[in-house]
């Protein structure tokens, strides 16, 4: 099992590393991005639209602005994405292994498998065959597999049931104008 990880707290406004792998320790996504909240716990930090990005389609600009949301202990971590003009885009969710941050770095190891929310209100899993890929090529271990599949669950029953920070809430957040701190609480899912 992965044991959480989380150092001293980040002040709203720190700019952070989000650090993304594959399960082989291969780059999945890397970028700068603000602290909007750190609970201990729970970690929120957002980038607009434009921010570099390196991943392993090579150095592109992020094409939305996105709020993170990352919990200890939890096995999937939630993107809300907006497009430029900030019309809502999705919430995006990551089953992945727990995140840790530790030396204004946001760590966590991408499982390939998405739960994806668009703002019209279709959901969708993805990725299906890159998790029977990787499960194979990694060799992603029983336990970790179960425990992929029951993030599944867990998100597809929060967005059912309209549950934070699946209740559409998030979509009315916005960077704070300072630059710093947060203007709302975003969604204590």
């Amino acid at each position: 099992m992965v044991e959480p990880v989380h150092s001293a707290r980040l002040d709203p406004g720190a700019t952070i590393v989000v650090a993304s792998t594959k399960y082989d320790g291969s780059l999945h996504y890397e970028y700068r991005a603000t602290v909007v909240a750190d609970h201990g716990d729970r970690l929120q930090a957002w980038a607009p639209a434009g921010t570099p990005m390196r991943s392993y389609r090579g150095d592109r600009p992020a094409p939305r602005h996105v709020l993170r949301l990352h919990e200890l202990g939890r096995y999937w971590n939630l993107e809300v994405a907006w497009s430029a003009d900030w019309r809502p885009y999705k919430h995006y969710v990551n089953i992945a292994l727990p995140s840790t941050w530790a030396d204004r770095t946001l760590r966590f190891v991408d499982l390939d498998l998405d739960v994806s929310w668009w703002a019209d209100g279709g959901v969708r899993l993805l990725d299906e065959h890159e998790f029977a890929d990787h499960r194979e090529r990694f060799g992603y271990p029983q336990w970790l597999v179960d425990r992929a599949w029951a993030a599944v669950d867990e998100v597809r029953a929060l967005i059912s049931s309209r549950l934070a920070p699946f209740d559409g809430a998030l979509y009315d957040w916005r960077p704070p104008r300072s630059g710093t701190g947060s203007s709302a609480n975003p969604g204590r899912g």
